[in-house]
C-alpha cells in the first residue's frame, strides 16, 4: 500500500483516502480506501484537518497499517483525555480523585497497546484535528514514550510511571490563552513567554491541587529543557534532566513536528528521525536518541 501526505484542498476529491478519520467524538467520518466526494472534502475541512494521506495506487487497502495504537484507541482516547483534564481542573476533591483513576486506567491501556515486538516501525503519523491537538497531541507523546521505555528495558511500575507523566506533561497548556495556541503564525517573544510558562503551571497545579508527586510534576517542569542546557524554564543540562524527562523531550518533539499546526504544515517521519539524529547531544538525550532511531531502523 503506498501513501502520500496530502493537503486539505479541492484537489483530494476523487481521491481514496489511506488513514481512517474521526471526528472530536470519536465517530468515523470516513474509512480507509474510501473515495473522497464533494461533501467529503467540506466536512473533513470542517472537522480541522489540515492533512490526510491518500492511497496512490490501487492495490488491496490494509486497515491496520501504519500507528502503535489501535484505531479504536485513536478515537476513544483523547475524548477521554479532555474529560480527564477537566476533572484534575477542577477544585472538587471528588472530581480530581475520579480523574486520577480514569488517568490510571488509560496509562494501563496504552502500555498493553505498544509492543516493542512490533514487526515494523510505524510508517504513518497521527493526522491531528486543530482543536483537539493538545489531547491527541499527548496520547502519541505518552505512546512513544512507553516505546522508548520498553526499549529502554523499563520495569511496569517505571512504564506506569512514565506514560502518566507523559499524558500530564503539557496539561499547563490550559492555562495559555486559546488566541495564542491557535494563531495561525509563527509567536512574538512576548507570546512565546506565555507559551513557556505552561511548564511552571503544569508543575504547580499536579502537585499543589491534584496532590501528584514525584516524577509527573517533575516531568510537566523538565519536558522543555534542552540536553545542552538551552531550554526552559531553568536551564538544565544533561543529566541534571530527569531521565523521563529526557524520554517524554524527545517524544513530544517527534509528534509535533510531524504534525500539522496552526503557522506550519507538518513533516515527514523522516525529516523529523534526521533533525534528531542531527540534534542528538546537543537538543536531545544521545541515549535516548540511539533507543528511538534503532527502533525506525536508522
Amino acid at each position: 500500500m503506498s501513501l502520500e501526505i496530502h493537503e486539505v484542498n479541492a484537489e483530494i476529491v476523487g481521491k481514496r483516502l489511506g488513514q481512517k478519520l474521526y471526528s472530536s467524538r470519536g465517530r468515523l467520518l470516513l474509512g480507509m480506501g474510501a473515495e473522497i466526494g464533494s461533501f467529503h472534502y467540506q466536512h473533513i475541512k470542517e472537522t480541522g484537518y489540515r492533512s490526510i494521506y491518500i492511497l496512490t495506487n490501487h492495490c488491496e487497502v490494509l486497515d491496520s497499517a501504519g500507528h502503535i495504537i489501535s484505531d479504536k484507541l485513536r478515537a476513544s482516547a483523547p475524548i477521554m483525555l479532555r474529560e480527564i483534564y477537566r476533572k484534575l481542573q477542577s477544585n472538587n476533591k471528588i472530581e480530581v480523585s475520579n480523574g486520577k483513576k480514569e488517568l490510571s486506567a488509560l496509562a494501563d491501556t496504552l502500555i498493553q497497546e505498544v509492543n516493542i515486538k512490533m514487526p515494523s516501525p510505524p510508517d504513518i503519523v497521527d493526522l491531528k484535528r486543530q482543536e483537539d491537538y493538545l489531547y491527541q497531541h499527548a496520547i502519541d507523546v505518552a505512546a512513544y514514550s512507553i516505546l522508548l521505555g520498553q526499549s529502554m528495558q523499563y520495569h511496569q511500575l517505571k512504564l506506569f510511571d512514565l506514560a502518566i507523566s507523559a499524558l500530564l506533561c503539557d496539561f499547563g497548556m490550559i492555562s495559555v490563552d486559546k488566541e495564542i495556541l491557535y494563531k495561525p503564525a509563527a509567536l512574538d517573544e512576548a507570546e512565546f513567554e506565555k507559551v513557556k510558562q505552561h511548564t511552571i503551571q503544569g508543575f504547580q497545579h499536579l502537585g499543589r491541587h491534584c496532590y501528584f508527586k514525584g516524577m509527573v510534576t517533575i516531568v510537566a517542569l523538565q519536558h522543555h529543557e534542552r540536553w545542552d542546557g538551552t531550554g526552559y524554564p531553568n536551564g538544565l543540562s544533561g543529566e541534571d534532566i530527569h531521565e523521563y524527562s529526557q524520554i517524554v523531550a524527545l517524544a513530544d518533539f517527534f509528534d509535533a513536528y510531524t504534525s500539522d499546526r496552526p503557522y506550519r504544515r507538518l513533516h515527514t517521519i523522516q525529516e523529523a528521525l534526521a533533525y534528531i539524529e542531527e540534534n542528538a547531544g546537543q537538543q536531545f538525550s544521545p541515549r535516548v536518541v540511539k533507543h528511538f532511531l534503532g527502533f525506525f531502523n536508522v
